[in-house]
């Protein structure tokens, strides 16, 4: 009998166990099956992510903060950790003037790739706008070491560390930021136009004009509205009647030149073709009492004008004049140019004019329409490139 209770009590609690067991597999089961759910739902969506991070790049350059910051914020929800949807995100709070959240964003970039140059540029890009020079320059160092050896690199490095020098006025320091991309192999655009403005502002015209025009690149608004600025400051030079004559001519080819590039832009504001025939332009030289000497080169044919700059940093490569996909250039006739343009004239509480920028507006049309030179206009509004920011103030006078 004992034995029989035994056997008993050793079957109750094989099955006990067995019950025990087919519960754990079952709880190990549904654990494991909510895992690879979990999985399934939180899985990136880098396509979509990528896809939300270009509308916002594109809704920055409009000026359509709010927006772009949506368009962030839903790339940041597909993918995490994506850093360059925490960079526009910073963008777009830094337009809208949300500086403490836009500083955390930048830092939330950096920490998911604390090796993108790109990121660590625009911190520092960002610390310059807010004016903290000293943690700008912190970080742009921090950026040169990133970039190592890496030629583009260190390029977006110099030339925003460039930028950002001429926009406290360290004209010489800027000049030679500039010049470690002047003095590589093909060095961008966006080197010739900082150093050309940086000369522009220290009023030296001559060495102005010697570097735009040493640009051998493709025609681009920007280029040809630097060149404009740049050979109008020598119209004040001590030039010979004859040479004066070629630099009128030459400014007046550039103008259509411009004009032909942006054709939303009204007869005003600028003109020569690809396809037009350009005498070989004679050498502009500065007479003895300015110690430099400038000359003046035909335009090479236009190539396709490319926008492959990774930064949008690069910040002079915005265009004003971009239109929507939906919606033609608005054609304006000629002659209702200036009484347009009179009647979007304000006064400020100051007393000073002011017009709001629209689209369609480049800092050579406003100089045309409010008859007060670029050189001027530049330095009124503070400007670093030729570059009018849309829905913004802009002073006359």
């Amino acid at each position: 009998m004992t034995d029989f209770n035994h056997i008993s009590t050793q079957k109750a609690s094989l099955e006990s166990l067995r019950n025990m067991t087919n519960h754990n597999n079952l709880f190990l089961f549904s654990l494991i099956s909510l895992g690879l759910l979990a999985c399934s739902t939180v899985k990136p969506n880098i396509s979509t992510s990528n896809s939300y991070i270009n509308s916002a790049n594109i809704l920055l350059k409009q000026s359509q903060s709010s927006a772009a910051l949506e368009s962030a914020n839903m790339a940041i929800k597909q993918n995490p950790h994506n850093g360059y949807g925490y960079l526009v995100q910073a963008k777009a709070y830094q337009q809208l003037q949300q500086f403490k959240s836009a500083e955390n964003s930048y830092s939330r970039a950096i920490n998911e790739d604390d090796g993108n140059v790109e990121f660590r540029t625009a911190y520092a890009n960002f610390f310059c706008a807010t004016q903290d020079y000293s943690q700008a320059d912190v970080n742009y160092q921090k950026a040169l070491k990133i970039a190592g050896n890496n030629e583009s690199g260190l390029n977006l490095v110099y030339i925003n560390r460039g930028d950002c020098y001429t926009s406290q006025n360290n004209l010489e320091s800027a000049i030679d930021s500039y010049s470690q991309v002047l003095g590589k192999p093909n060095p961008p655009l966006a080197a010739y136009l900082g150093i050309t403005y940086a000369y522009i502002l220290q009023n030296n015209y001559p060495r102005a004009s010697y570097f735009i025009s040493s640009y051998d690149g493709p025609a681009t608004p920007e280029l040809l509205q630097m060149k404009i600025t740049a050979l109008s400051g020598l119209q004040s030079a001590n030039l010979s009647p004859k040479n004066r004559k070629i630099l009128a001519n030459r400014i007046k080819q550039l103008k259509q030149q411009l004009k032909d590039l942006s054709p939303e832009t009204t007869d005003e504001t600028i003109a020569i073709t690809s396809n037009s025939k350009v005498s070989q332009t004679p050498v502009i030289t500065v007479k003895p009492n300015s110690v430099e000497t400038t000359s003046v080169k035909n335009s090479k044919p236009m190539q396709a004008i490319s926008n492959t700059s990774p930064t949008a940093t690069t910040v002079k490569t915005l265009n004003s004049n971009s239109t929507t996909k939906n919606t033609p250039p608005t054609k304006i006739k000629v002659n209702s140019v200036a009484s347009n343009f009179k009647s979007r004239i304000k006064t400020s509480s100051t007393g000073r004019h002011y017009v709001v920028i629209e689209k369609g507006d480049t800092l050579y049309n406003i100089a045309e329409k409010s008859h007060v030179p670029s050189t001027k206009l530049i330095k009124l509004n503070h400007l670093k490139t030729d570059y009018v920011p849309l829905d913004t103030k802009f002073f006359l006078d």
